[in-house]
């Protein structure tokens, strides 16, 4: 009877976590291309993705200097080929970039710091007309 109740509750525990996973799904930071496309408080940004990926979400975080935008690529495919989608995303600040750094917080990461989209001498910004 007691080896029944470890299975059944082993069961339950398998079945919870594969529903959470494929309900909450594995959110990583993906760098973004540059430059952004800005205008006024609209930001654009474009990201190469999985092919697989379920969606997307940029955070953003704004303080009177600077505007960090992670995007942030949520994929639940157990297995994918390494074939990279472009995908937009556009983003509403809370008021106009204006002068303030645009930073990808993707970058500020260490593990992707090494990235070619994560270079230091990348221009971050391209201002449009709206």
């Amino acid at each position: 009877m007691t080896w029944r109740r470890i299975l059944a509750a082993v069961s339950v525990i398998g079945v919870v976590s594969a529903a959470a996973w494929y309900f909450f799904g594995q959110s990583h930071p993906t760098p973004w291309n540059k430059p952004a496309k800005v205008g006024g408080a609209v930001v654009q940004l474009t990201y190469t993705g999985s092919e697989c990926r379920d969606g997307a979400r940029a955070d953003v975080e704004e303080d009177s200097e600077r505007v960090t935008i992670t995007v942030r690529e949520t994929v639940r495919a157990m297995s994918c080929s390494d074939v990279g989608v472009s995908y937009d995303i556009q983003v509403r600040l809370d008021a106009p970039l204006g002068d303030r750094e645009l930073v990808d917080g993707a970058c500020q990461m260490p593990e992707y710091a090494h990235y070619l989209d994560c270079g230091q001498n990348k221009r971050t910004v391209e201002f449009t007309s709206h």
